[in-house]
């Protein structure tokens, strides 16, 4: 009984592709023939995907759990200038703040603006 299903499936769809393919133009079998090869090139690579994505996943995890079981994770904290009483804090190396408060005046032009 199922390879009576089978054969019949079979039949039935050899016989819709022979019926399309006699009525479409040759411009339209073009298009069809190249999305199924391009879905039939696409599958082995695919799968090719899948496997080398799958042993990376594996040989993370087996590094993570064998290597750093034991060790908490490390943080690192820069430290900087110290609060000391009666100079206050600065939030900028010594460098920027003697080029801000130079006193200079800054000169902007803007693009497209008529000259003063």
């Amino acid at each position: 009984m199922r390879n009576f299903l089978i054969a019949v499936v079979v039949i039935f769809c050899v016989t819709l592709a022979v019926v399309i393919g006699n009525r479409m133009s040759t411009e339209a079998m073009a298009v069809v023939i190249g999305v199924v090869c391009g879905v039939a090139a696409s599958i082995p690579m695919s799968l090719l995907i899948l496997v080398v994505t799958s042993r990376a996943g594996r040989g993370s995890d087996q590094a993570t759990s064998q290597g750093r079981a034991g060790y908490p994770p490390v943080v690192v904290i820069q430290g900087g200038q110290p609060f000391q009483v009666g100079q206050g804090y600065a939030p900028y190396p010594p460098a920027v703040m003697n080029s801000l408060g130079s006193g200079q005046q800054r000169q902007f032009t803007v693009i497209g603006d008529e000259p003063e």
